[in-house]
């Protein structure tokens, strides 16, 4: 898919299973395949913030300009760039305050937490790792956001 998808202003079924919609590219610069993103501004997109649990999606295109029009998948499976390796099975989350290897728009694979943090990393959930990798980098997960 290219960037000429997003103009239609349609929402669009990736081949990989997700649900992607298209949002102005807010991060600054060009997209990243895999960033996880929050809403900026008026159907506006930047990149996942630290402690902050409003993420509504991840990016689904490289290279995409700063202030263009970018699809974002909103629900089902979508490739998700994680700051290190991944287990299938984990949750994938964004980072709470005591993470200390924070880098934004990128997420973590993470068993299920335990208390005391463990309603604190609920509420930054993406979804479910579905593929294991051994570094950081891209891996598949199922979409759902808390």
């Amino acid at each position: 898919m290219s960037g000429a998808w997003a103009k239609t202003g349609r929402a669009v079924l990736t081949p990989e299973g997700g649900i992607a919609v298209p949002y102005t590219n807010g991060t600054g610069a060009p997209s990243v395949k895999g960033s996880v993103v929050r809403i900026t501004g008026p159907a506006s997109v930047g990149l996942a913030a630290q402690g902050v649990p409003d993420c509504i999606g991840v990016v689904y295109e490289d290279g995409i300009a700063a202030g263009a029009q970018v699809l974002v998948v909103v629900s089902g499976v979508a490739d998700v760039l994680f700051v290190a390796g991944t287990t299938a099975g984990h949750l994938a989350r964004t980072f709470v305050a005591a993470d200390g290897n924070f880098e934004a728009g990128k997420a973590v694979s993470e068993a299920f937490p335990a208390p005391p943090f463990d309603t604190d990393k609920h509420f930054c959930e993406i979804g479910h790792v579905v593929t294991t990798i051994g570094a950081a980098g891209l891996a598949k997960v199922n979409l759902h956001f808390n």
